[in-house]
């Protein structure tokens, strides 16, 4: 029996409970059983609906199973029902060592795309472990050749499998258009919108897309607005704090794109006794300042959560490593030992990000925390905006009691020792 977890794009076996299930009249004419798990990977067989097997372990997307005495591959989780009732669980259990949470920070260039998938017990409905699927924002390009987001899941997922969940942090094209090609080759249950009022075009014609999504027969639910958030069922494992969204107000958080910035979805994911501070393009200052005080969302979240409430192992940096993030009193508070930045090659008046003052702030407070890029090399590469998406990926794997962080520079792994501004 198994478990396959990535690291990167390796799996991994690990020891795991089995189940029974069967084969979804939805997988009609029949399911492919393939020898691993990737949508390309060759069919073993092909099981009609009603077929009883063996669930031995799981992947992302996948569940391993068994039919007979003879075969064994690999199945597309979605086509397959549970037939064994779930036991009842302690949601308040200690994590399990093995019970790795993974976050992929894809290179998608300068923006954002991030993909979080949760841990499988291979015991569905027991409302822990369920494997989960997340997406945060998708990056700038919305081709599917382009879009490296898209192409990452691709070669894990098959075509029309389902995200849990998908967050916009904000109407930004460094953002939202790579989700397009999540919305079309996937199925999505859940949307995140921070409600911000925008005009722009290109955003409302993406929010169209949004409005058609349905998944496994299902009409897509839409949370657009903090108020209207809730709690996500992502597994009793995992605490998330929704921090911050448009507030329905523009007095205190700027003008034109700093606006827009400061309407981002920012929350904390929260993994026993680990956690991760997710800023979108949050701002503390603007970009004539010091970084000294904090105003804005940083200086906001401040007043009314202190250390307490954002102290986080992990940051994933606001605006990308700007100048107008990440100020002096935030990093102190938020106190972490990995930093994370999602940037690339795209020139912004001559200045790149993230910005060198912006990482001396980190490195400054604390000079052992690890600074892990998506950027990494691209200087000394001389990667333009339309080459930097080169596979700078970074893996977080939390399991509850420790976090590990892999980085990726054009697609080979390297260590990060230390702070480096």
């Amino acid at each position: 029996m198994c478990l396959a977890a990535s690291v990167g794009h390796v799996y991994v076996a690990q020891a795991q409970q089995p189940g029974t299930f069967v084969v979804r009249e939805s997988a009609a004419p029949c399911l492919k059983v393939r020898a691993r798990p990737e949508p390309a990977s060759p069919s073993l067989a092909c099981l009609p609906p009603g077929t009883t097997v063996a669930g031995l372990g799981v992947a992302p997307y996948w569940r391993r199973v068994g039919v007979g005495d003879t075969l064994e591959g690999w199945a597309a989780k979605k086509y397959l029902e549970s037939t064994t009732t779930p036991p009842v669980t302690d949601s308040a259990a200690a994590p399990r060592d093995d019970a790795w949470l993974e976050i992929h920070v894809v290179d998608v260039g300068q923006g954002d795309g991030i993909w979080i998938h949760t841990f499988d017990d291979n015991i569905p409905g027991n409302g822990r472990y369920e494997g989960r699927n997340i997406v945060i924002d998708g990056g700038p390009k919305s081709g599917d050749a382009t879009d490296r987001l898209y192409l990452d899941l691709k070669d894990k997922a098959h075509e029309g499998a389902v995200i849990d969940a998908l967050i916009v942090t904000h109407p930004h094209n460094d953002h939202y258009p790579g989700a397009l090609a999540v919305l079309r080759h996937f199925e999505v249950r859940q949307y995140y919108d921070p409600g911000f009022p925008s005009a722009l075009g290109t955003y409302q014609s993406f929010r169209h897309t949004v409005d058609a999504e349905s998944a496994e027969g299902q009409p897509i639910v839409q949370h657009v607005g903090r108020d209207h958030f809730g709690t996500p069922d992502w597994g009793s494992e995992l605490k998330v704090e929704w921090l911050w969204a448009w507030p329905g107000s523009a007095e205190g958080l700027g003008s034109g794109n700093d606006l827009i910035n400061n309407a981002s979805i920012v929350f904390r994911l929260v993994y026993g006794t680990q956690s991760v501070l997710f800023m979108g393009d949050a701002e503390g200052e603007d970009r004539s300042e010091n970084g000294d005080s904090a105003k804005y969302v940083e200086g906001r979240l401040l007043a009314t959560l202190g250390p307490a409430g954002l102290k986080s192992t992990v940051l994933k940096l606001g605006h990308h490593g700007s100048k107008t993030s990440s100020t002096i009193p935030f990093i102190k508070a938020v106190d972490p030992e990995f930093a994370i930045v999602s940037s690339g090659r795209r020139s912004f008046g001559g200045t790149f990000l993230p910005d060198r003052a912006t990482l001396e702030h980190v490195c400054a407070h604390n000079p052992s925390t690890r600074i892990y890029r998506t950027d990494q090399d691209d200087e000394a590469e001389h990667r333009t905006g339309s080459t930097d998406a080169d596979g700078d990926d970074i893996v977080i794997r939390i399991n509850g009691k420790t976090t590990l962080v892999d980085g990726l520079s054009g697609g080979t792994p390297f260590t990060v020792t230390g702070c480096a501004p």
